[in-house]
């Protein structure tokens, strides 16, 4: 079950919610155009993504984009590997690599962030034309892309899941997990800040068929 987050928004007032946009659209009033999907690390965003594509919804994957910019002989490649060599192998960038280097040092994550999140954000703003378009994006409030949202979703999942799934999917130890979970902001934070937050530590069908949901509710559908 999906639960209200910022400013306690619950099931009934969603329903609320519901009936305006309905009123709204019958006054050829579009209200929410945009949503932000975002999560933590290993959190079951990369699911609830999958979920509203298959679904029929568009969306607009920060991650993807940024992999993109980031190819191999990019231009944007090709500064990252002189700004960390320390995160290249063989002249071209290691993901890997420079995921736990910037885990493990603030201000190497201040360097990224700084060089790729403009050039990201740019992108992105390309892509979101049209109505109801997803905006996921791991860094929806540390990047203030949540700006460019009318509502936000969140999902949460309990740290020792989110712990054993990197293990399992990234093959990484249970301390450079711990690592890259705590250089991210925490659900403590995350989650109120968002409108909406979504448990994934349930069945991965229950989880999809929730998020579906969730996102036909909010869009009015």
């Amino acid at each position: 079950m999906y639960i209200g987050a910022r400013g306690g928004r619950n099931l009934r007032e969603l329903r609320e919610l519901k009936d305006l946009r309905a009123q709204a659209r019958t006054e050829h009033v579009v209200p929410v155009r945009v949503v932000g999907l975002t999560g933590g690390i290993a959190s079951g965003k990369t699911v609830a993504t999958d979920a509203l594509r298959d679904a029929g919804f568009t969306v607009v994957d920060a991650d993807e984009v940024s992999r993109e910019l980031t190819a191999k002989g990019t231009p944007v490649e090709k500064e990252l590997v002189k700004l960390f060599p320390s995160a290249a192998d063989n002249g071209a960038l290691d993901r890997r690599k420079l995921r736990l280097l910037i885990a493990g040092d603030a201000s190497a994550r201040k360097r990224l962030d700084a060089y790729t999140h403009p050039l990201i954000v740019a992108e992105i703003k390309k892509r979101l034309g049209g109505d109801r378009v997803i905006l996921s994006a791991p860094l929806l409030f540390e990047s203030a892309l949540s700006a460019l949202c009318d509502a936000t979703v969140c999902v949460v999942c309990p740290r020792r899941i989110r712990i054993e799934r990197l293990t399992k999917r990234d093959g990484m130890t249970a301390a450079d997990a711990e690592r890259m979970i705590d250089a991210q902001m925490s659900d403590s934070i995350r989650a109120p800040l968002a409108d909406f937050c979504v448990p994934s530590d349930t069945s991965e069908d229950e989880f999809r068929a929730e998020i579906v949901a969730l996102f036909e509710d909010i869009f009015g559908i």
